[in-house]
């Protein structure tokens, strides 16, 4: 008798690309060296229409990947992510990877995810991504610093963009982890990994199982970067609501979101003049103060439930 192979089941989640996922779908088909489990690939359409139906279907059916297609018509990430989890449990995965929608697979992606796992014994392993950007940011933005570590680095938190779970995290009999859907406009993927590392389950780092993403010119226009970053801390707020509660949550945050709010306010007054005029050094420190202005925003909204929209548009197609 031989042992049952273990079973991985790919999830990406998709609304209105069916361009990125094309390319995304044929990154995991040609995966390799993935002989020893059964791997089939899982799309989640977030819509009431199947944009993307088709980019499924167009799988031949003889590839040794099979694809699935589902819908979740709730619109909201979390509500997708829980979708990808549901699809997990009905389908016995032994092992869920998530992956966006937007990005490519390196070939030995899977394989080196699958190997750090068993070489460090962990319940979730998260690796890189490499960005390439259609239009240069603008200088007055951050870019996110990359993790530096070895294979096997211990973490506290991770990303759905690229990360390997064990079903154990959300069978009933384990963790029974699920997204918090109130969560519609972001954070929901660190809350959750962080909810699985406070019940200790161990989180690892990659360094080789990379993905690709190529970021669209509409996703650096300072109006929208202006919103993420609002958005961002109103989630982070929310979520810290969720876990600690209305009373601590805004006794730690109140007071924070008042000093950006006027810290930001006056920068953005001080430097609104030299803007108009085309200076490029008081230009970067007005937007710096808008960042700032955004994040008082954010704690604001979150403390309160004014939920922001802005995975309402779509980058990309």
């Amino acid at each position: 008798m031989t042992d049952k192979a273990t079973r991985i089941g790919i999830m990406v989640c998709t609304a209105q690309r069916p361009r990125m996922l094309q390319d995304c779908v044929e990154s995991l088909l040609a995966q390799q060296s993935i002989e020893e489990w059964q791997v089939e690939v899982c799309v989640v359409e977030n819509d009431t229409t199947p944009t993307s139906r088709s980019v499924v279907e167009s799988v031949p059916a003889a590839s040794p990947v099979k694809v699935r297609y589902y819908q979740e018509p709730r619109r909201g990430i979390p509500f997708a992510r829980n979708k990808t989890l549901e699809v997990g449990l009905a389908n016995d995965y032994d092992w869920i990877v998530l992956i966006d929608d937007d990005e490519r697979a390196d070939p030995t992606w899977l394989a080196t995810l699958m190997r750090t796992a068993t070489d460090h014994g962990a319940d979730v392993v998260s690796g890189p991504v490499r960005r390439t950007y259609e239009a240069p940011p603008p200088k007055w933005w951050k870019l996110l610093k990359p993790i530096v570590g070895p294979d096997g680095m211990p973490l506290r938190e991770a990303p759905t963009n690229n990360t390997l779970l064990s079903a154990r995290l959300i069978r009933p009999d384990g963790g029974a982890l699920r997204f918090a859907e109130a969560l519609t406009f972001g954070y929901e993927d660190i809350d959750f990994f962080s909810r699985a590392h406070k019940l200790g389950y161990r989180i690892v780092w990659s360094p080789n199982a990379f993905v690709e993403e190529t970021i669209p010119a509409s996703r650096v226009q300072p109006e929208r970067m202006i919103a993420r970053v609002q958005s961002t801390a109103a989630a982070q707020v929310l979520a810290a609501k969720i876990r600690r509660g209305a009373v601590r949550t805004f006794s730690a945050f109140a007071f924070k979101g008042i000093r950006r709010l006027i810290g930001g306010a006056l920068t953005c007054a001080l430097f609104w003049p030299g803007k108009l005029l085309g200076s490029e050094k008081a230009t970067n420190s007005y937007y710096r103060g808008r960042l700032r202005l955004a994040r008082g925003l954010g704690i604001f909204r979150g403390l309160f439930m004014i939920l922001p929209n802005y995975y309402s548009t779509v980058d990309g197609n």
